[in-house]
């Protein structure tokens, strides 16, 4: 499973970067290993944001409430 998993992430890691920037340009090994950190961040904080969830649906359902009620 964890063989899975790290094929997949390397997988959306080389093909994203692909998109913007051919794969023979020599800066496309640092493209995406800066696409890797970003991705990884993005789940640490999707990790950590986790028990606080509740609190920041409730700020953004009020929040878009709001923005409904001024048009």
């Amino acid at each position: 499973m964890p063989h899975w998993i790290s094929e997949w992430i390397l997988a959306v890691v080389t093909y994203v970067p692909a998109l913007f920037v051919p794969e023979e340009t020599p800066n496309f090994m640092l493209i995406r290993t800066m696409f890797g950190l970003m991705f990884i961040t993005l789940i640490v904080y999707l990790i950590a944001m986790r028990p606080f969830r509740a609190a920041i649906a409730s700020l953004v359902g009020g929040a878009s409430k709001l923005i409904m009620r001024k048009r």
